[in-house]
């Protein structure tokens, strides 16, 4: 975030330049800076909203095998766990079956939905609030989009599926906003999909943030690849962070990392104690508050 933040300001700088004084700005030097805004605003995170609205994607694909938020996603009011919400909270349906790991990533992401994150967190970096806010109010598009495709455009619609990761992080040459996560996408009987029903696939992604019923979340950018894809088979993916799945950054070579979002998912908490660097500049050791934030297990924080 420091990054960006500092690559806004030279954007602007740029930018003034250019309005005030044109007659003396190289038509090379206004592309480099226009192509410097567009990558600044490629990947906007809006306070971490973003990357990880796309990680949970990642999460639930993972642990359930599917994308399917209408039905394994729901908002509820009232939980115990977030004593200081006073909005509806996305939690997993009653319904949703978890198919590895408990689906433990896909709940610490649903956790940092915990307003008392405010506490701990710099909210440039993640404010929990918006999380809330904006993941509420996306699950409420999907379901609205997926009512309108059945009503109007049934052969859109996206295809009962599992899915099965083969790859990932790993950078496919598109999006710039992280690595891909790649997905084996199969029929329920385990035959591949078609390539028309993997591009329908991805009307299963708007309360993530995919295409223009769900706000153009820059960290999805799905695709479909044959990159690491099992012969015959149909392969998606898409490109969160890294750091919510598993994989943190080191900036320079043995130095401690810095985490975008200024937490990591490590839930053998192999990195407790361990040195890091937050988006702020500041050396400190990552931290868990999994006892003061029960939702929020699995995930460490540079604070």
């Amino acid at each position: 975030m420091k990054n960006l933040l500092s690559l806004v300001g030279f954007v602007f700088l740029g930018l003034s330049a250019l309005q005030g004084c044109a007659a003396s700005v190289s038509s090379d030097e206004a592309d480099r800076v226009a192509k410097t805004e567009d990558a600044v605003n490629a990947c906007y995170t809006n306070s971490g909203v973003l990357p990880t609205k796309a990680a949970l994607a990642v999460a639930m694909a993972t642990e359930l095998g599917r994308w399917e938020p209408a039905k394994d996603l729901v908002a509820v009011t009232g939980l115990a766990a977030f004593p200081m919400n006073t909005q509806p909270i996305v939690q997993l349906s009653s319904s949703a079956v978890c198919l590895k790991n408990n689906c433990a990533n896909t709940k610490a992401l649903l956790g940092q939905q915990d307003w008392r994150l405010y506490q701990y967190i710099d909210q440039n970096a993640f404010n929990a609030v918006n999380f809330n806010s904006d993941l509420t109010q996306s699950l409420g598009r999907h379901n609205t989009n997926i009512t309108d495709i059945t009503r109007n455009s049934p052969s859109k619609l996206p295809p009962a599926h599992k899915l099965t990761l083969v790859g990932g992080p790993v950078n496919l040459g598109i999006g710039s906003c992280g690595p891909h996560f790649v997905y084996q996408a199969d029929h329920l009987d385990g035959t591949a999909l078609s390539t028309t029903e993997a591009t329908n696939l991805a009307n299963d992604l708007v309360a993530f943030g995919f295409g223009n019923a769900g706000g153009n979340n820059p960290y999805i950018k799905y695709t479909i690849t044959g990159q690491g894809c099992p012969t015959g088979r149909t392969c998606v993916a898409l490109d969160p962070t890294d750091d919510d799945n598993g994989s943190g950054t080191t900036t320079t070579a043995g130095s401690a990392p810095t985490y975008p979002l200024n937490r990591l998912y490590d839930p053998t908490n192999s990195k407790l104690g361990s040195a890091c660097v937050t988006t702020a500049g500041k050396l400190t050791t990552m931290i868990s508050k999994c006892a003061a934030l029960p939702a929020t297990c699995g995930y460490l924080y540079c604070i």
